[in-house]
C-alpha cells in the first residue's frame, strides 16, 4: 500500500467515527429508519473509500514492450 491508499483508509475511518458520533444515540422514535440510515451512510464512506484506493493504486505495466 502506498501512503496515498494509508491516507485514505484514514480519512475514512475517521469520517465513520465522527457520523458515529453524531447518530448515536438512536433514540425511540424512528429507530429502524435511523439504524439503517447510519449504515447506508457508513456503507457509502466505505465504497467510495475502497474504489479511491483501487484508482489510487500503482499502475502496473501492460507486459509489452517498446
Amino acid at each position: 500500500m502506498n501512503p496515498i491508499q494509508i491516507s485514505i483508509l484514514i480519512g475514512a475511518l475517521v469520517l465513520s467515527g465522527l457520523i458515529l458520533w453524531h447518530d448515536l444515540p438512536i433514540d425511540f422514535p424512528w429507530i429502524i429508519y435511523k439504524v439503517v440510515m447510519l449504515f447506508l451512510k457508513l456503507a457509502a464512506v466505505w465504497a467510495v473509500a475502497i474504489v479511491a484506493c483501487i484508482f489510487a493504486a500503482p499502475k502496473k505495466g501492460t507486459g509489452q514492450s517498446d
